[in-house]
Parts: structure tokens; C-alpha cells; sequence
């Protein structure tokens, strides 16, 4: 777990946070220690930015999506409900923003695009899948070199650019949004807390963009 000092933010700046998308940061409790202080690294993140409207960017892929709209009852358990959303990164985003905070949000997409000015986009994604033997993909040769390029990358150090294949052969399951974000050149990037103790690479990080 690693935490730094935020990156300053003039309000017309558009702004970054990036989350876990996995249902563990939620769920697990007891059995996930690092998800404490994840959750409280990206609640600090968005809380900085609490007066700006908020887009949701996240995998719209069926796979994580449910039919019974705010419930990770798909996820094994009905008790969270989060009031809205379908797809599994959407419902984690809307879990660490807290109910207070969901009346902000005035988008929710698949990419990130251009992001607006004077707006929080929370972008959720997950590193490699495969950095230990009991890890979603197993252990994946490779997962610790895409690993440390995702920590680069988050912390604003422009590392050498990787394709969509070399980062699904290094354990990341959906890379497409980390190829937009490769493709960002933010003005402040700060890494707040990283993690792969369940063998998947989970990140907090924020960017600002500048106006």
C-alpha cells in the first residue's frame, strides 16, 4: 500500500480518480485487509472533489452486468444496493461515492474521451489478474512487469507504451481503458494507494488534467 499528497486542482480543471472496479473492495471485509484502506484512499480522492458534477467511466461489457439495477445480490450479496446501475464498475464507483454524493452524477459511459472541464470523471478499472498463484488468472508470467507499468503510468512517469495484447498476455483482463489513459497527458498525477495482495493489481489514483 503506497499513499502520496493529492495533486492541487484549479476548479476549471478537469479531474481523474481512479478506482478498483473488482466487487472484493466491496464485499470482502475481514477477508480483504487492504480494501480498507483502498475504499478510505478513494473516498478521500472523490471527497476533494465533492462540489463537482461526477461521470462514471467504466467496462460496459454484459458479463458484469445484472439485471436488478443498484444490487451486488449478483455478486453474493443482496444487502448492498447502491440505488442504481447495472454493470458491476458503475456499482462499485456509486458504493465509494456514498449516497450523498449520487444526485451528482450526469453521465455514466464506457470510455473516457475527452474529459470535461470543472468535472470529476471516476474511471474504475483493475490491473493484472495474475500476480498469484490463487489470483483470478493464476499466476501469469509477465504480471509483475505490467504491474509496475501501471503503478508508472498512474504516478504520471509516461512509461514505454504497451499494446492491448501485451497488456491482456501480462494479466489484465479488459486494457482498453488503460490505453486511453496511456494516451492522457494529465498536468498532476498522484498514486494513492495500490495493492496486490489478492493477486490482482488494484489502484488509486488522481489525476488533474488541466482546463
Amino acid at each position: 500500500m503506497t499513499a502520496e499528497t493529492p495533486p492541487d486542482a484549479d476548479t476549471r480543471d478537469a479531474v481523474l480518480v481512479i478506482v478498483p472496479a473488482s466487487p472484493a473492495l466491496v464485499l470482502s471485509g475481514d477477508a480483504d485487509p487492504a480494501g480498507e484502506g483502498l475504499r478510505a484512499a478513494a473516498r478521500g480522492a472523490l471527497d476533494r472533489h465533492r462540489d463537482r458534477p461526477v461521470h462514471l467511466v467504466g467496462s460496459r461489457d454484459p458479463r458484469w452486468s445484472t439485471r436488478l439495477h443498484g444490487s451486488f445480490a449478483a455478486w453474493g450479496d443482496s444487502s448492498v444496493d447502491v440505488g442504481a446501475g447495472t454493470h458491476l464498475p458503475e456499482l462499485v464507483q456509486r458504493f465509494l461515492l456514498g449516497p450523498q454524493h449520487r444526485d451528482r452524477i450526469s453521465d455514466v459511459r464506457g470510455t473516457i474521451g475527452d474529459p470535461a472541464p470543472a468535472t470529476l470523471t471516476v474511471v474504475a478499472l483493475d490491473g493484472p489478474a495474475g500476480l498469484t498463484p490463487r489470483a483470478p488468472l493464476a499466476l501469469i508470467d509477465g504480471g509483475d512487469r505490467i504491474d509496475t507499468w501501471c503503478r508508472s503510468l498512474l504516478s504520471g512517469q509516461c512509461p514505454t507504451p504497451e499494446t492491448a495484447g501485451q497488456l491482456r498476455s501480462g494479466g489484465i483482463i479488459e486494457p482498453d481503458l488503460w490505453i486511453e489513459l496511456a494516451s492522457l497527458h494529465p498536468r498532476d498525477a498522484r498514486i494513492h494507494a495500490a495493492d496486490t495482495t489478492a493477486g490482482v493489481g488494484r489502484y488509486v489514483a488522481e489525476w488533474g488534467m488541466g482546463a
